[in-house]
């Protein structure tokens, strides 16, 4: 007992410590890349000079811009700026990019997180109806929808949801992110809104995690005990806010949040859905299935955890390598809906040549990514005892020796 619990924690750390090392790295070779090409681009230095002329500081702060230093030096000061936090100024708003990404990543976060998790649980339990109940009208209909949604050109579908649900029937506003008039001389701030709306999702999906694992062991009520409890979850984390002044400022978010959020969700469920049943037929032709069925085991408790939960290895592997496009997505959504997020800076910053914003945005979102390749790596460690045995980490997902 004493051996194993002194290798629990070593494991863990050695496992997650190495992952870190190598997500490192890669980013300061991604950072190497982007510097690269964007010191390519081409741009009149004049020019610059004149547009941030109004701003004061705004082009000598970065140091990119600084034709006395070789470009490896101009790399070196910038990299350091950024591992302490300092980022430069734009050259466009005049101030700090530090101060901009603070301002913006709460709402790319509240259009991104929730767009991309709906997507994804709805392509796997799509995905998972049709691979389990073949050529029936659910297939048919699920498969041409995914297809449609997925091939779809972003801002053609944005358009078409603004012009459908917003214009013409009007059930959502077709644009912005809060209306001003119900936030005029409020002395509360748009993003502490969101910032208490993430805390509250997090504490109601944390403790509908606690209620799956105490009813792990309940066969038959299991499913009902569930539901029981996330009715609950949703009751005890709405009152505070029905109580509470910030309630109609959230609904007023939620309510503009609810178009492009549904947009993101039909653009990126599709190939969740298609390469989950792909997974799935093939999972279900191995030996193990027909085995749990002979023991009696039910069809439900047979599609969850005998095949999907192989099945969704490759889904997952997928899903974190698209997901630099499905990010390039939200941004090109808030551009379309005038989401006033990270997208929507990033590309007037492409538009007004801010090489700083341009460079800190971009490695910011190279940090996510990485973020979500060590969580993927995690969780197949999890859900794969194949890959426990390979990284030498049986013992910190099982506790076995």
């Amino acid at each position: 007992m004493h051996d194993l619990s002194s290798r629990l924690p070593r494991g863990i750390l050695r496992i997650i410590s190495g992952r870190l090392i190598r997500a490192l790295i890669s980013l300061i070779l991604f950072q190497i890349i982007l510097f690269s090409l964007i010191q390519a681009l081409p741009s009149d230095i004049v020019e610059l000079r004149a547009v941030v002329g109004a701003h004061g500081e705004g082009l000598e702060e970065f140091q990119m811009l600084d034709s006395t230093e070789s470009a490896w030096q101009q790399f070196i000061t910038w990299v350091k700026g950024f591992y302490q936090g300092e980022l430069g100024k734009s050259t466009s708003l005049g101030m700090p990019v530090v101060d901009i990404l603070k301002e913006r990543l709460p709402r790319t976060l509240l259009l991104l997180l929730p767009g991309t998790v709906a997507g994804f649980l709805l392509g796997i339990w799509l995905g998972k109806r049709i691979a389990w109940q073949r050529r029936g009208w659910l297939e048919f209909v699920a498969t041409l929808g995914g297809t449609a949604f997925y091939t779809s050109f972003p801002p053609w579908l944005a358009f078409v949801m603004v012009n459908a649900f917003g214009l013409s029937l009007g059930w959502f506003p077709p644009e912005k992110i809060i209306d001003p008039m119900k936030w005029f001389r409020l002395d509360v701030t748009l993003n502490e809104v969101i910032v208490k709306l993430f805390l509250t999702a997090g504490a109601a999906g944390l403790a509908y995690l606690v209620i799956n694992w105490l009813t792990r062991g309940q066969t038959r009520l299991r499913a009902r005990l569930r539901a029981v409890g996330g009715v609950l979850i949703i009751i005890l984390a709405v009152i505070p806010w029905m109580t509470s002044d910030y309630g109609p400022l959230a609904v007023d978010i939620l309510y503009h949040l609810a178009l492009p959020l549904i947009t993101l969700t039909l653009l990126s469920f599709g190939e969740t859905m298609l390469v989950m049943r792909a997974t799935m037929v093939e999972a279900m032709e191995a030996d193990h299935v027909p085995a749990a069925r002979a023991k009696g085991v039910r069809d439900s408790q047979v599609r969850d955890r005998h095949v999907a939960r192989i099945a969704i290895l490759p889904v997952l592997a997928r899903f974190v390598l698209h997901l630099p496009l499905v990010i390039i997505g939200s941004f090109i959504l808030e551009r379309v809906f005038y989401w006033d997020g990270m997208g929507q800076i990033l590309i007037q910053a492409a538009i007004d040549n801010d090489l700083p914003v341009l460079i800190g945005v971009l490695s910011v979102v190279g940090v996510g990514i990485l973020l979500a390749h060590i969580i993927f790596d995690l969780l197949n460690l999890w859900l794969d005892p194949r890959q426990r045995k390979v990284e030498g980490a049986e013992v910190v997902i099982r506790g076995e020796i």
